[in-house]
């Protein structure tokens, strides 16, 4: 019961801490922060159409992998943003990116394995794309960082785990545009393998940085 009654007393603190609401500026801040990601999308598609890039660049298509990707980049965007605000750290959306990002990985698992039992060709390539998401990542995740900057989390490890989902689903999100190869047997180890890893990296570092 006194564990009870603590919990409740610090939740209640740390709600008091964001009863005043977002300021304009902060909103501001919020939205200014969608124009680098939208500026690199529209950059990689205007890329895709010239003839000297299109040989590297290209429209990934949409369903269902780059899709939901897109999906977990910008909900995580989203409730990172919120999660600035001690008040919004109870709310009910805020597992949302560590749920979508789970359903990704464990997708893709399943397709490997459903190519496996189907006999369906799996292919052997792995490429340099865990250093594209590794570089990417962290440019990523450190706007998200600076994002937070002047926010007081209420608990910093979920904001620290939606820091590194943030960061590696915005990077698979940009590689979609140069990767050709959409096999599960790349999907599964050159993209969700390593992101996987960095997750758990970055998890274990932003939760140091964050920490309050």
């Amino acid at each position: 019961m006194t564990l009870e009654n603590g919990k409740q007393t610090t939740e209640s603190l740390i709600r008091k801490l964001g009863t005043e609401p977002p300021s304009a500026t902060d909103r501001k801040r919020t939205k200014s922060w969608l124009v680098p990601l939208l500026g690199t999308t529209a950059g990689l598609i205007l890329l895709s159409r010239l003839p000297t890039t299109s040989r590297w660049i290209h429209v990934p298509s949409f369903f269902p992998d780059f899709l939901w990707i897109a999906v977990i980049g910008i909900g995580s965007f989203w409730i990172l943003s919120r999660l600035r605000f001690p008040e919004e750290s109870f709310s009910g959306w805020v597992r949302f990116p560590i749920y979508s990002g789970l359903f990704w990985i464990v997708y893709s698992a399943g397709l490997f394995g459903w190519d496996l039992i189907t006999g369906h060709e799996i292919g052997s390539h792995i490429g340099k794309c865990a250093w594209v998401i590794l570089i990417a990542s962290v440019l990523f995740s450190g706007s998200g960082l600076f994002l937070l900057r002047n926010g007081f989390p209420g608990k910093p490890v979920l904001t620290a785990a939606t820091t590194a989902v943030f960061g590696l689903a915005s990077a698979n999100f940009c590689l979609k545009f140069f990767c050709g190869d959409q096999t599960s047997y790349h999907i599964l180890f050159s993209h969700v393998t390593p992101s996987l890893i960095l997750f758990f990296a970055g998890f274990f570092l932003f939760q140091k940085i964050l920490k309050w």
